[in-house]
């Protein structure tokens, strides 16, 4: 059994490692511990503990919680195509922040009314399948936890077409896809806000969002609005929508930072109080990403931040202010609450007061951050242009920091490179 709890940990360590540690445990415990305690133990000392069902993310991650039977759909037969009868059932679990289905087939499944009932606490080791609102249980026993949730089983609202004012926050590359009748399709996927908070967007239409790019605000009509995967909303852009500049910034609310609690998606704003150097590190399927550690604060509040993927090699300074949209907060290993930001959410710095300037320079990707280096000196600067590209670009200076309105590329004169390195080469004879 103890082979799920190893699933949780099996990238921090040996699965010799782990049973070393649960004997440890054991006999830490008087020997008043089983197996499985100890396990779920060892797991929450390597900083592996439960999650809510709010924080299930994720199609390839190993989930393990806690959570409470609300309803069971009963063992339905079905024909699979190979022309064989199966069974499937379902259970509704929830917890205080949210609920989702278990799925069990055949054996399982024809099993299921007898072995559990509504009302029992469950513990859960499990994986997503197809759909992110599903968890596939390879684990699931009864436990003696308490749980305060919901127990009405949450109906799905139908989408419903909306015309509002949307901020685009992110946008990840079109994907392909296929559809039904076999052509091939563009979608794109990203994050928006308005005065009801973020929202996941998803646009089929890829052509609606030509010339938009995140920070600018949209007007949109007969976009479709349904519930998430975990909660929130999903904003859809298909064939009847339509997308436009607008010229009004909604308002997306901001939590105060005293005001941040464990299992919540948040929008927060605070001062950059510590910033440490990104860090490499491997994931299970060996690609390479980064994660950086920062305190931030609101002049009320300090919180610990944790930067992943692509906005972790962010150029930042201790000092400046940012906003971050749609961030995970969570349980640190220190039992603090800390804020994680990812691919999932957006990051925007706030520009300081400066002095309006027009710069000339070479663009550098240091492993201090981006710069545009002259003559003069170097300043830290956000921009999609590539190492080396020599380039104009008018906006504010405030320190080190070079906030860009425009940008302009440069030509090399290369009549210009070849005296300066003829000059060069004579100084060297």
């Amino acid at each position: 059994m103890v082979r799920y709890h190893y699933a949780l940990v099996d990238d921090l360590v040996s699965r010799e490692e782990f049973d070393r540690l649960i004997e440890e445990k054991i006999t830490a415990c008087g020997n008043l511990a089983d197996e499985v305690a100890a396990a779920l133990l060892v797991v929450k000392d390597l900083g592996r503990s439960h999650v809510k069902i709010r924080g299930l993310r994720g199609r390839s991650s190993l989930f393990c919680f806690y959570a409470k039977i609300i309803a069971c759909s009963g063992a339905k037969e079905f024909d699979r195509p190979s022309g064989e009868k199966g069974l499937v059932a379902r259970l509704t679990v929830a917890d205080e922040t949210g609920q989702i289905d278990l799925v069990f087939w055949d054996e399982q499944a024809a099993a299921l009314e007898e072995t559990f009932e509504i009302g029992d606490v469950v513990e859960v080791i499990g994986r997503h399948g197809k759909n992110l609102r599903e968890i596939m249980p390879l684990n699931l026993r009864k436990t003696c936890v308490d749980i305060d949730c919901v127990t009405e089983v949450r109906e799905r609202k139908e989408p419903e077409r909306i015309h509002s004012t949307l901020l685009v926050l992110n946008l990840s590359p079109p994907r392909q896809f296929t559809r039904r009748d076999g052509t091939a399709g563009e979608m794109v996927s990203g994050l928006i806000g308005d005065t009801a908070g973020t929202a996941r967007l998803l646009c089929w239409e890829t052509t609606l969002l030509a010339g938009i790019s995140p920070g600018m605000a949209v007007s949109v009509t007969d976009a479709l609005v349904r519930d998430g995967d975990f909660g929130g909303r999903e904003i859809i852009l298909d064939e009847e929508s339509t997308l436009s500049p607008a010229e009004e910034v909604p308002d997306i609310p901001m939590t105060p930072l005293a005001m941040v609690l464990p299992e919540q998606t948040v929008s927060i704003r605070g001062r950059i109080t510590r910033i440490n150097p990104p860090k490499p590190f491997s994931r299970r399927d060996g690609t390479r990403s980064w994660v950086r550690n920062l305190q931030i604060s609101d002049e009320n509040t300090e919180i610990a931040l944790v930067l992943w993927d692509e906005e972790a090699k962010r150029s930042l300074l201790a000092g400046e202010t940012i906003i971050l949209y749609h961030a995970f907060a969570k349980t640190g290993r220190s039992g603090d609450t800390e804020v994680s930001l990812g691919k999932g959410g957006a990051l925007f710095l706030v520009p300081g007061d400066g002095e309006q300037v027009r710069m000339e320079g070479v663009i550098l990707h240091l492993p201090e951050g981006i710069v545009l280096t002259n003559r003069e000196g170097s300043w830290l600067v956000e921009t999609a242009l590539p190492h080396g590209s020599r380039v104009r670009i008018t906006g504010t200076v405030s320190g080190r920091r070079l906030c860009s309105e425009s940008e302009t590329l440069l030509e090399y004169d290369l009549n210009v490179i070849k005296s300066r390195l003829d000059a060069f080469i004579s100084s060297l004879t």
